[in-house]
């Protein structure tokens, strides 16, 4: 999954989370339990009648009206884009079409739209992936003269520059996963972890099992460890947090938290399927086998490491990468010899 995709199916899983760490005040005043989300396309009446759709647009009801419905838009960047302005700005302009050409189709007087916009307000803001001059800031896209303009206004999110120390010291579940994307002064990578982790505990019991998945999706996917930094989480959660011990060998969490990493996993092998077509195949092969293994049984024998460097063919390594999704023990690769027959 890349992680455009997952930020959508997180945005989605964890809406009202994010409304509350991001924007508490507003929050207050919507009723996540009356929400749909929208059908995603829009379609724009250029010349090649191309259709476009936004990231995620979820609509939800206010409490106390005006206005009656908050129409939460969401984007997630991953890189900068000169133009991200301008196509916020045509986000909006095709949202409102689409919600008026869906009440009515009689012309009506700017007094009358204005009146409908205030019942319809968009949220907009977007994850960027990438450091921006300050790390929450609102902007905003214009187009026309002074007496009649057309304003769009977001909120930019800049994960890079927010402190994951600081947004862990909140109490909400969402943060255990954007903290992997937030700045790390302060924390050692299986610190980081740890701490998310450690808080997870806390919030396990009020989740959905894909909000649990979800989460730790996030960690054991965009947080990465080293074999030292295993070794150092492993001694973190056994003598510092023995309750993340505890969470992680209890057979129902155990469940859950295993397909979040069997997520990763996928992601991983098809990455490990990518290299193979390149340029070092055999040793990126043997890299991604080692490291799936890893994330799912700890730390590895050194005969084992031994065994898989030893193989020099891309489908016994193809095999064990197939195999790493169905197994539950180490024991069960049947990698000792080393052939791969026993992965099939």
């Amino acid at each position: 999954m890349e992680l455009d995709q997952f930020m959508k199916e997180f945005v989605v899983d964890f809406l009202e989370e994010i409304v509350g760490v991001f924007f508490p005040e507003l929050a207050q005043g919507l009723d996540f339990s009356q929400k749909r989300e929208l059908n995603k396309a829009l379609y724009t009446a250029s010349p090649k009648g191309a259709e476009r759709e936004v990231d995620i647009l979820i609509e939800v009801r206010v409490k106390v009206p005006p206005p009656e419905v908050m129409l939460i838009h969401f984007e997630s960047q991953q890189q900068k884009r000169f133009d991200f302005p301008a196509r916020m700005l045509g986000y909006h302009c095709l949202v409102y079409v689409r919600e008026i050409e869906g009440e009515r189709s009689d012309s009506f007087s700017l007094a009358e739209f204005t009146a409908w916009q205030n019942r319809k307000r968009i949220l907009s803001f977007v994850f960027c992936n990438y450091p921006l001059e300050k790390d929450i800031t609102q902007e905003e896209s214009q187009i026309g003269i002074p007496q009649s303009r057309l304003i769009c206004q977001y909120t930019a999110i800049s994960l890079p520059l927010l402190s994951a120390r600081d947004y862990l010291q909140k109490d909400n579940a969402v943060v255990c996963a954007l903290a992997v994307f937030m700045d790390k002064a302060g924390f050692s990578p299986p610190e980081l972890k740890a701490a998310c982790y450690r808080k997870l505990v806390d919030h396990q019991p009020h989740l959905t099992r894909k909000q649990f998945e979800d989460i730790v999706y996030s960690l054991e996917t965009y947080l990465l460890l080293s074999d030292a930094e295993k070794q150092v989480f492993q001694r973190l959660i056994v003598e510092v947090y023995p309750e993340v011990s505890q969470m992680i060998i209890n057979p129902l969490i155990e469940q859950g938290r295993q397909q979040g990493i069997q997520r990763g996993i996928q992601q991983g092998i098809q990455q490990g399927i990518q290299q193979g077509h390149e340029e070092g195949a055999i040793e990126a092969k043997q890299e991604i086998l080692l490291e799936l293994m890893q994330l799912k049984f700890g730390a590895l024998p050194h005969p084992i490491i031994e065994r898989v460097q030893s193989i020099q063919e891309i489908e016994p390594l193809n095999a064990f990468l197939r195999r790493v999704i169905t197994t539950t023990r180490l024991e069960e690769m049947g990698i000792e010899n080393g052939s791969g027959t026993r992965a099939e």
